[in-house]
Formats: C-alpha cells, sequence, structure tokens
C-alpha cells in the first residue's frame, strides 16, 4: 500500500478515496480516553453509640436448624446488638429465590448457595459478605446404590439447582441413556420416604440422621468423589446496601463471625436455644448430629471461620460454566475480587451517604440529540456513552438519574443556569459553564475537527476560515471557542449535528465544526455522503460531569463514583459506540473500495501508460502522520524482511532503514515467542486473514518493549499474498504498569494476590498438558532476630538475598515465585519425581545457609530457611485452596520439628 502510494498518490479517484481512508484510520487512533484520578477518601466513622438498634433481616435457604447456628449465636450472646443491629432470621420458602430476596430489599442478607457466584456473574447486584461452609456438606440420596451415574436417567431428582448436584447431574446426562427429571424442592424429606421422587439433594450434616431414625434405608452420591466442591451457603448482601451502609454490613459480618465461633464451642447449648426460639422440623438428637458433623465444614484446619480465597470462587465459577450456567465469556470476565465484599473500597462520607438517601432521584442535564454521547432512542429512552456510564453509576449509588429528553441543549443550558438541573452528564468545562458548574476529571477525549464537502481543501490553521461560513451547534463548545477566538469567522447556529452536517452538503455552510466521535456517528447513521475531515483544532473535546456550584458533597460523590469505574468497563463502553463499528466497516465496505480504485489504478496503468510523480500534498502529509502514530511498517512475505519502516518504527526499535531490510522480521521477537508461535501467525497471515495480538519485541539495545500488533496481508491482482502491513499500538508502559502491579516492590518476586490468580492456571495447565505439579513454601527462620538485632534496613537486605538464591534456583519458564508475605516465599514449578523435588529444595536450602548470614540471637550461627513442600502427579492433583493449605501445614511441620528442614506433604487429593 506504502509503494503504491508513493507513485499514484496524486491521480483524483485515489485522492478521494485516501481522504475517506484517512479519516477512518484517525478516528481509530486519534480517540482516546482522558482517565480521571483516583481520589481515595476513607470512610469517616462516628464515635458516638446509636440511640436505637438497626432492625435487619437474614433470608436462610432451608428450613431452621443448627446449619445456621453461628446467627442464632450471635443474637443469643448479644453480638449484633453490642453493634448497634436487631437482626431477625426468616424461614425458607418452596419457590423463594434468595438472591431475589436481597436484590429487592426485602432482605437485608441471604445465606444460598454457591450458585450465588453465577447469579452475580449474570449480573445480579450482590456482594459476597462470607461463606459459613468452606466446603459443601450437600449430596443425593438414593433409594438403591449408585455404582454408575448413568443409572440417573428416567429418574425423578428433587434440587434447588445447587451447583454441586448441577455439575453431578451435568455428568450423568452424559452417560444416561434416559432423560432426568429435575423436580423442584418441597423442603419435605417425607417426598423422598414415600418414593416420590428417586433421589432427594440432601446435607450429609442433616437428613441421613434423620432417615436413620425412621428405620428407612438409603444410599448417597457424593458430589465430592466426582470432583465437583466448592463453598457452601455463602452469606451475600445487595450492592446497594454496600454501597450505602458498609460499616454496617462489616459489623453484621464480624458479629456473625463471633456467632460461628461461639456456636461450635456450645453445640448443646446452641441446640436447645434453636428448639426454644424457632419452629424446627427435627429431634434434638438430630440437631446434636447435624451440630457434631457441620463444625468441620465451618473450621477446617486453619482457615479463618467465613474466609473466602479467589482461587476457589474462581474454581466454582469454572463449575458453573461446565453445567452451563454462565458462557464462556462470562466466565473469562469474572473478576471475584469485584464479588468479595470489602469495606475499604466503599469511600463514600456520612455526609455524601446522607445526601444519596435524601436525593433518590438526580436531575440530569443531557443533550437529547447528540449521538453516540448522549440522545433519544427510537423507543424514547435516553441512550448514549454517558448514559451507559450512568447506569454503572446507578448500580453503585442506588439513585436514580433522571435524563433530560425532550428539551433542545441550548435550553438545557438555560435551565442549568437556572438550576432545574442538577448535573450535566457530559460535557466540557468551558469558561462560561464554569461560572455556574464545578466539574470532575474528563472521562472521554476527543478532537475537535472540521467537516467539509468532497472538494474542500485541507485547513492547516482555523484562521484560514475568516469570513466563511462554519455551521456549529448551539451552545456547544466550539460555538463558544469559535465566537472567543475566531470572531471573524461566520457562525451559522444549527439545533443539532445532522442539521450541521447538512447545511455543508446543501452548499449553506463550507464546514461544520463538532467533535470527531460524533461526527463520525451521525454520518454513518443518517448516510450523509460526501463528507470527510479537513482540518483539526489543538484543543479537544474534554468530556466531564459538571455539577451545581452550590453543590460540593454531589460533586465529591460523582468524582469518586467516576474513578472507580474500571478501565475494562471503560474499554467495553468504548468497544460499543466506537471502536468496533469502526473496524468492522474498516474490515468490510472499506476493503471492497481499496479492491475497486487499486485494480481501476492499475487497469489505467495497463492501457494508457501513465506514470505520475508529484510532490506530495497536504493529504499525503496526513497519511504520513497516521503511519507514524501506528509505527507502521510494511513487510514482504518471501523473507519477511520489511521493505518500508516509519520513522517512528525506527526510533522505536533503534534500528535504521538499512538494518532493517537486512533483518527478518521474527528475530526481533522476545526470546519467549517460541517458533511454534511464529509459525502459526506466518500461516494465518499467509492464508490470507490479518492478525492481531500483544507481543514483545526486542530494541537493537537489547531493551523489550510491548505492542498490540495488527498484521494485515496485502495480496496482488491474482490473490496472493506478497507484503503485509504491520502496524502497531505501544503498549510498553500500560505492561509495566501491569507488572508493576503484580510484583513485590522490595524482592521483585510476584506478589501473593498474583498467585491467586496463577495457582488456578497452573493446576489447569498441569492437568491439560499432564505435567507433574510441585510447590514448595519457604519461611525464613528466626527472622525477628534479624529485624531486632540489626534493623529493619538489613531485614530487607536479608529477604532480597535469600529471594535472589530462590529466583535464581527457580527461573525456568515454567515455574514462577511468591513472595507470600512477611519472610515467607512460595513457588509453583514441575519435576519428574518427588524425589528429585525433594534433593532439590535441601539443595537450595543449604545455598541458603551457605550465604553466611549472620543471625547471632538464633540458635544456629546463620540464617537457615524451613521448608513445606508438595508434590501431585496429574491424577492426583487437589483443589488450589488444598494446595496451599497442604503445603502451608507442612512448614508449620518443619518449623516445628527445629526448623532448617524440608517436610514433604503426605497429602493428596480425594
Amino acid at each position: 500500500m506504502n509503494l503504491f502510494l508513493k507513485r499514484f498518490h496524486n491521480l483524483q479517484l485515489f485522492q478521494r478515496f485516501a481522504r475517506r481512508f484517512v479519516w477512518m484510520m484517525g478516528l481509530l487512533f486519534i480517540s482516546s480516553f482522558a482517565y480521571a484520578d483516583q481520589m481515595l477518601v476513607p470512610e469517616s466513622s462516628s464515635s458516638a453509640e446509636p440511640q436505637e438498634l438497626q432492625k435487619i433481616t437474614l433470608q436462610i435457604n432451608w428450613n431452621h436448624q443448627f446449619q445456621f447456628a453461628g446467627f442464632y449465636a450471635a443474637i443469643k450472646q448479644g453480638y449484633y446488638k453490642e453493634l448497634g443491629l436487631d437482626l431477625s432470621v426468616r424461614a425458607w420458602q418452596p419457590g423463594m429465590v434468595v438472591t431475589d430476596e436481597v436484590v429487592s430489599g426485602r432482605a437485608d442478607f441471604g445465606v444460598g448457595y454457591s450458585t450465588q457466584v453465577a447469579d452475580y456473574i449474570k449480573g445480579k447486584s450482590l456482594k459476597l459478605i462470607m461463606s459459613s461452609f468452606q466446603y459443601s456438606p450437600m449430596i443425593l440420596l438414593s433409594h438403591e446404590p449408585v455404582t454408575d451415574l448413568g443409572q440417573l436417567g428416567g429418574k425423578r431428582v428433587m434440587h434447588s439447582d445447587n451447583l454441586q448436584i448441577l455439575g453431578v447431574l451435568n455428568k450423568a446426562r452424559s452417560l444416561a441413556t434416559e432423560p432426568i427429571v429435575s423436580v423442584s424442592p418441597s423442603a419435605n424429606l417425607q417426598d423422598f420416604v414415600t418414593h416420590k421422587v428417586d433421589f432427594y439433594a440432601a446435607y450429609s450434616t442433616n437428613e441421613p440422621f434423620r432417615l436413620k431414625q425412621m428405620g428407612v434405608t438409603f444410599y448417597t452420591v457424593d458430589p465430592k468423589m466426582y470432583g465437583i466442591q466448592s463453598y457452601a451457603d455463602l452469606v451475600v448482601t445487595s450492592e446497594k446496601l454496600a454501597q450505602l451502609q458498609p460499616a454496617m454490613v462489616q459489623k453484621f459480618r464480624q458479629a456473625s463471625i463471633k456467632g460461628w465461633s461461639y456456636a461450635l464451642g456450645h453445640k448443646e447449648e446452641m441446640v436447645d436455644y434453636i428448639i426454644a426460639n424457632y419452629p424446627v422440623v427435627k429431634t434434638r438428637d438430630a440437631l446434636l448430629f447435624e451440630a457434631q458433623q457441620t463444625e468441620r465444614f465451618v473450621k477446617t484446619g486453619a482457615t479463618p471461620i467465613g474466609n473466602v480465597e479467589i482461587a476457589k470462587l474462581l474454581a466454582t465459577a469454572s463449575e458453573a460454566y461446565e453445567v452451563g450456567m454462565i458462557s464462556r465469556s462470562e466466565l473469562l470476565s469474572f473478576k471475584p475480587e469485584n464479588f468479595i465484599f470489602n469495606d475499604s473500597n466503599y469511600l463514600f462520607t456520612p455526609e455524601e451517604l446522607n445526601y444519596l438517601k435524601d436525593n433518590p432521584v438526580i436531575r440530569v442535564g443531557s443533550d437529547p440529540d447528540w449521538e453516540p454521547f448522549e440522545f433519544v432512542n427510537d423507543q424514547q429512552q435516553p441512550s448514549g456513552v454517558s448514559v451507559e456510564y450512568f447506569k454503572l453509576f446507578e448500580k453503585q449509588l442506588g439513585v436514580k438519574f433522571e435524563f433530560n429528553t425532550t428539551k433542545t441543549w441550548s435550553e438545557v443550558v438555560e435551565g442549568a443556569k437556572k438550576g432545574e438541573y442538577d448535573i450535566y452528564s457530559c460535557a466540557v468545562a468551558t469558561p462560561e459553564r464554569k461560572k455556574y458548574m464545578n466539574f470532575t476529571a474528563p472521562y472521554l477525549s476527543f478532537p475537535m475537527v472540521l467537516i467539509g464537502g468532497a472538494n474542500a481543501p485541507y485547513i492547516e490553521d482555523y484562521s484560514h476560515l475568516n469570513g466563511q461560513v462554519v455551521s456549529v451547534v448551539k451552545g456547544y463548545w466550539s460555538h463558544e471557542f469559535l465566537t472567543k477566538y475566531f470572531p471573524d469567522i461566520k457562525l451559522l447556529l444549527v439545533n443539532n449535528v445532522q442539521e450541521g452536517l447538512e447545511a455543508v452538503v446543501q452548499g449553506k455552510a463550507f464546514v461544520y465544526s463538532g467533535n470527531l466521535g460524533v461526527v463520525n456517528y451521525s454520518i454513518q447513521r443518517h448516510g450523509l455522503s460526501g463528507l470527510h475531515v479537513v482540518g483539526q483544532a489543538s484543543d479537544r473535546f474534554e468530556l466531564a460531569i459538571g455539577v451545581q456550584a452550590n453543590n460540593p458533597v454531589l460533586l465529591s460523590i460523582m468524582q469518586k463514583v467516576l474513578a472507580n469505574v474500571t478501565q475494562e468497563d471503560r474499554q467495553k463502553i468504548f468497544d460499543k459506540w466506537f471502536h468496533l463499528e469502526l473496524v468492522q466497516r474498516l474490515d468490510t465496505a472499506q476493503i471492497y473500495k481499496i479492491i475497486f480504485v487499486v485494480g481501476l489504478v492499475v487497469l489505467l496503468m495497463l492501457v494508457w501508460g501513465l506514470f505520475f510523480r508529484y510532490q506530495k500534498n497536504k493529504k499525503q502529509d496526513y497519511i504520513n502522520q497516521i503511519h507514524e502514530l501506528t509505527y507502521a511498517s510494511l513487510i514482504e512475505v518471501e523473507k519477511f524482511h520489511t521493505v518500508w519502516a516509519s520513522q517512528a518504527y525506527q526510533a522505536l526499535t533503534g534500528y535504521s532503514m538499512d538494518e532493517l531490510l537486512q533483518t527478518n522480521y521474527f528475530t526481533m521477537a522476545d526470546k519467549e515467542m517460541t517458533e511454534s508461535q511464529k509459525h502459526a501467525i506466518a500461516r494465518q497471515v499467509l492464508g490470507g486473514n490479518a492478525w492481531t495480538g500483544e507481543v514483545v519485541g526486542l530494541k537493537k539495545n537489547g531493551e523489550s518493549y510491548s505492542v498490540e500488533l495488527t498484521l494485515t496481508p496485502q495480496k496482488n491482482i491474482w490473490g496472493k499474498v506478497t507484503q503485509v502491513w504491520a502496524t502497531r499500538v505501544d503498549i510498553t508502559d500500560k505492561k509495566r504498569i501491569e507488572q508493576l502491579a503484580i510484583l513485590d516492590d522490595l524482592t521483585g518476586t510476584y506478589n501473593r494476590r498474583y498467585f491467586n490468580e496463577k495457582i488456578v492456571e497452573e493446576v489447569n495447565r498441569s492437568k491439560r498438558d499432564q505435567k507433574t505439579l510441585a510447590v514448595a513454601m519457604f519461611d525464613i527462620d528466626h527472622f525477628k532476630m534479624i529485624n531486632d538485632h540489626y534493623g529493619h534496613q538489613r531485614g530487607d537486605e536479608v529477604l532480597k538475598a535469600v529471594s535472589d538464591v530462590i529466583k535464581e534456583s527457580f527461573h525456568r519458564s515454567n515455574e514462577f515465585c511468591f513472595r507470600m508475605g512477611g519472610e515467607e516465599f512460595l513457588v509453583l514449578s514441575s519435576f519428574k519425581t518427588e524425589v528429585e523435588f525433594m534433593d532439590y529444595l535441601i539443595q537450595l536450602k543449604n545455598k541458603v545457609e551457605s550465604l553466611k548470614i549472620e543471625n547471632p540471637l538464633a540458635r544456629e550461627p546463620y540464617l537457615t530457611i524451613s521448608v513445606g513442600a508438595g508434590f501431585w502427579t496429574t491424577e492426583e492433583i487437589p483443589f488450589p485452596d488444598q494446595i496451599y493449605h497442604s503445603v502451608d501445614a507442612a512448614l508449620y511441620e518443619a518449623k516445628a520439628n527445629g526448623r532448617n528442614q524440608v517436610v514433604m506433604t503426605a497429602l493428596k487429593s480425594e
């Protein structure tokens, strides 16, 4: 394409094509977000005691029994009242959905099954507070022994869509020859006793004992025997309640955990309390049996009561995907840390919370005709980019934003000056608007451009428009901008963007001035032709939220909620309204136009033998600017050598043009890109298909850089790929920031947060690739004595020295080193045998001791480490949380046995 431009860029037909091509490419690479700065303001608390108790409700998911003893104990012992709360517990009724009770506000808190993870992923506004059970006691009761899950075919199964049971049924359907019939739960065990159903979902802590008392013969199907295992009795609240009353939610959690601790230590006392205060359907003996069985599910090893781990939530989400509850894209987008309640994430002050409570509806001064940022759609509903943002705000704040749908923008501006609107949803903070509005940091940024007809020249400076008629929307920033800085331009004031563009088409105006994103959207939506970008101002539309100047509380709220919008959500909104649509047009209609125009020009070459060489004009300069913005280069496919490269790409890599001409393109890739990956990319491109992905390249000086690379094949007239266009977006800084987020500042090892993500990936990879999994946790013996004797600076030096030994020992591409906190480190690896792994760890332990770091207060003269480790073959690999707890227990054993040794856990998967 670049060679073609150099030869034929002044042909009239190609000039028209070039204008459209440059315009579309400009939209792809010029438009960008301007993110607001984060404002972290901790929630203030009052030291005054509440004058009266706050009434709250807990919706449980079954009949009253010991399953919920922690909450009853907290009521009995007054733990809730000590924190100003008055809790009432509501029993479940057939047909009731706990998450619906919570989201609707009919209950403040709810105890539900692990399917609430899927409920959250599917969009229900929930926050996870704690998990009462670390493992699920859910089983299936059967009238006959089950040796093959195919036996469930044709049978009636009573269950409540619990994830463990759904997992069993999912496996059974692949083996059964007849369909399995699901029956809604009745909470009546007699339905099983009387053979009304063949299988009955139950807790192993509950129904089996009752059946034994009745003398009923039964058998059980345990999901854990089929690898299905997750949390149970998840305790959730609504996002709205967590947002508005984070302190209260935290108090509820604190009292509930304390209640569970009491209940497990006073089982018989709590059984009698439940019988005396709640309607139960079980005998005292049955409750006592349940109490004894429940403890092992609530408290497992050293795991704190109520604990929730990201790795286990990810495993639960994977199971939900396997049974069809969520899609693959939903699974991949799941961020468990966003699901877990953390009161430190809620940053509103009491004054701000009171404002939200007192103002459930906030009036928004919006433009009903400013596509795609905000407009009224065909259903007469507010729509657009800013509306998408405000939907997120509504979900977080629990208020309603009421958008203007009838008045023009100029009328809205006049109304805002009179205080008729609380906020502008999406506006530039102009000097005129700052007289009555204060503004948040910008959250959208687009260039101000000039749009002209097919024959309009390139306008380098706006002063060239003096005396010309320029159409602008009345009250828009471009109106204020041109009036203030270019008073000699004749302005044609219009009511909306479409009217302004039509004025150019009809010859009423020379050009239109406005926002690039809006212009593009409007041209495509309304089918306007013959228009293109002919100029751009140095100023941009920096779009922010405006708040009435006399309302600083609302301004603070909007700034905080805007800062809390994730980059992922921002990108989704942007892609929906701009990026994806533009790419689609570029990939279809524009490519057809390119093929047509190029074919026509080639035909003219052959027929007339014309050859033109003229000096580049402004249009070619603009194309060159796009090449520089995208670090473009052109690659021939015979040897994958570069035949042309932009100055920006040369500067990025440090290679000159002559050097690039002699260098195979793939040799400039980072060494971590395998030959198979390179061949896969080459096959796709040579097959005529574009390839896009993130890659790491090496500069001439050996430094690395990261880009989002797009390879677009170029075919000759016979359809053969001869060259490849390479364009790039430099994401080096972005990758560095991501790397910093997962690295420990002191040692350079990965941090615990990254471990929670990586352990799940490595478990799955080990199973997929049929590899062993080797895990070891290290603890520096008597490290506190180093700090006490030498000070923390010396302690930091010791941590670095030990971590360097660990990193040097585990440096293969499939090995990962983490600092878990303090003086504890953990590694993930793979070895052929457990003996080989054990010997390697002993060598590492000896290497640390050979550093001869003196520790005069300790028993040993030099610093030593203790190691707890685990080794699993593919068939033995347990769940991620079991892996961590098992090596942690082995480390504890190594320290208890005298330190300076390696202990290998004997735990295997169930």
